[in-house]
């Protein structure tokens, strides 16, 4: 898992199941703290939050996975091969420690009558302890830059974070997790608890939301200034004052536009936001 590839996955190809998915045993009830199932697929991500060691992680594993497969029983194959969904349990540590849990269950090998030794379902673990904070802001993903600000155990390092994502921009998802992370500033970094005043950290938040509305901003001003540009060019050798020219310039700068964000493999959405353009016209445009 130290490469996130789990986390590759695009939001809308996610279906964020109920969340108090219940795994009732016996007269007892857990829940799983985050259930994802992938759209179109027989195919779900456990995600376990864990700010301390949990030791019987490995028998809560396998109860997550059991209980998943029970609720799917009437979408399984009703044959002798059955069919049972993909499950990816993974636990995100950011305890202190590095997670040293078993990771599936284990067995006794000396058994007097030599029975099999059985595999359990075995979890994944991300942890926070593998990296730095300059290799998570790296990754460029928003569970990283989470993981970033909860290594955070100085004042120095929340300010390094915060200077080093105004210099290189952020991505749509480092976008969606800082939101996240300014809601929960407070929780998220405890050091500023006991290092910063209540007017330094509203600072903080401020500088934060910068750095969101920054990104949006300039690509605002980018694409404007680009449709500015190619409508002038769409205007030259047309008779001044005709207004058809004027508006088929309009319209040849905007598809111009579309053209250059679709190579840059940018969201249908903020295409058809920032050119104006029709669907139907960028439908033409991905032919």
């Amino acid at each position: 898992m130290k490469d996130f590839t789990v986390f590759k996955l695009e939001k809308d190809e996610l279906e964020l199941q109920n969340k108090e998915f219940r795994i009732r045993l016996g007269l007892r009830t857990k829940y799983i703290d985050i259930l994802y199932k992938i759209k179109e697929e027989e195919s779900y991500i456990i995600i376990e939050h864990q700010s301390t060691i949990d030791y019987t992680m490995s028998e809560r594993m396998s109860e997550n996975c059991l209980a998943i497969i029970g609720s799917r029983r009437k979408y399984m194959k009703r044959s002798k091969n059955r069919i049972a969904p993909v499950i990816l349990p993974t636990v995100l540590n950011t305890a202190p420690k590095k997670w040293d849990a078993t990771r599936t269950i284990k067995q006794n090998v000396k058994n007097k009558h030599k029975f099999p030794v059985l595999k359990y379902p075995e979890y994944n673990v991300i942890d926070v302890n593998d990296y730095t904070i300059d290799e998570l802001l790296e990754k460029k993903t928003g569970v990283a830059l989470a993981m970033a600000f909860e290594k955070i155990k100085t004042k120095e390092e929340i300010l390094y974070i915060i200077d080093r994502l105004k210099e290189r921009g952020i991505n749509q998802r480092e976008k969606y997790a800082l939101y996240i992370i300014i809601d929960n500033f407070d929780n998220i970094v405890p050091t500023i608890r006991k290092d910063l005043s209540r007017e330094k950290v509203e600072k903080l938040k401020k500088e934060m939301k910068k750095i969101i509305n920054g990104g949006s901003d300039f690509m605002t001003n980018f694409t404007k200034t680009m449709i500015r540009i190619y409508e002038e060019e769409g205007r030259r050798g047309r008779a001044e004052g005709r207004a058809e020219g004027r508006a088929e310039g309009r319209t040849e700068g905007r598809i111009e536009v579309a053209k250059e964000m679709l190579k840059n493999k940018m969201r249908d959405e903020d295409i058809l936001k920032f050119t104006h353009i029709s669907e139907k016209e960028l439908r033409k445009l991905k032919k």
